[in-house]
């Protein structure tokens, strides 16, 4: 049978975890989310421009109770209005 494992919260652990992480934040952005891509034509190109009207169809099915994933990996499930 597994043993159960006691882990221990250790904040000065979590600190230098975060700091190693974040230390070079720059390069690890344009690594993940542009895969090298930072000028803004590339960018543009790589990802798509889309307003609010692109959106309103599957925003409306939500609205009226569509509970499948449309635009997320998980299906909305609370819609709030805000400023």
């Amino acid at each position: 049978m597994l043993e159960k494992m006691e882990t221990k919260f250790d904040p000065e652990e979590v600190i230098e975890e975060f700091e190693m992480l974040t230390k070079d934040a720059e390069r690890v952005q344009k690594e993940t989310l542009l895969n090298g891509r930072t000028d803004h034509e590339s960018f543009k190109a790589f990802v798509p421009f889309v307003t609010h009207k692109d959106l309103e169809p599957y925003i409306q099915r939500m609205v009226d109770g569509d509970t499948s994933p449309i635009l997320t990996g998980k299906p909305i499930t609370t819609i709030s209005l805000s400023s």
